[in-house]
């Protein structure tokens, strides 16, 4: 994704006030850009990928706060938890400004599925190599 495309993602994060960690507001632009992969684990092969990410493009700017969560050096299970915790909580923020209501339960659906299956792809996430 472009650096456009990740500027208007993280725009909505500011403008909707999503839930995120203090320091993700601070960010280089390049390094949100090499954490956000899309909607999906990162083993995933790059057309499914893109494909969900397509399909659940409403949850883009949820999303990208949760990339960079999981492309952060230090880790942990609680943070793990936060992380999961906080696409659910920013779906419904999303699905509320965007009068999209019907969003709310594929948030929450979101959530618990990265907290049951996604602790492997947190604990292996890391931020992408810059691109030439």
């Amino acid at each position: 994704m472009s650096e456009r495309e990740v500027r208007f993602l993280w725009e909505l994060c500011c403008k909707i006030r999503a839930s995120a960690p203090p320091e993700f507001w601070t960010r280089p632009m390049e390094e949100l850009c090499r954490a956000w992969n899309g909607i999906g684990p990162e083993d995933w092969p790059e057309w499914v990928r893109k494909f969900v990410s397509y399909l659940l493009r409403p949850f883009a700017p949820a999303a990208l706060i949760h990339d960079w969560e999981f492309a952060r050096e230090y880790k942990s299970y609680g943070m793990f938890t936060d992380a999961n915790i906080r696409l659910a909580t920013n779906v419904f923020l999303f699905a509320v400004y965007d009068r999209r209501l019907i969003l709310i339960p594929y948030g929450v659906i979101a959530g618990i599925l990265c907290q049951l299956f996604g602790y492997k792809a947190y604990k292996n996430g890391k931020l992408r190599e810059p691109e030439p």
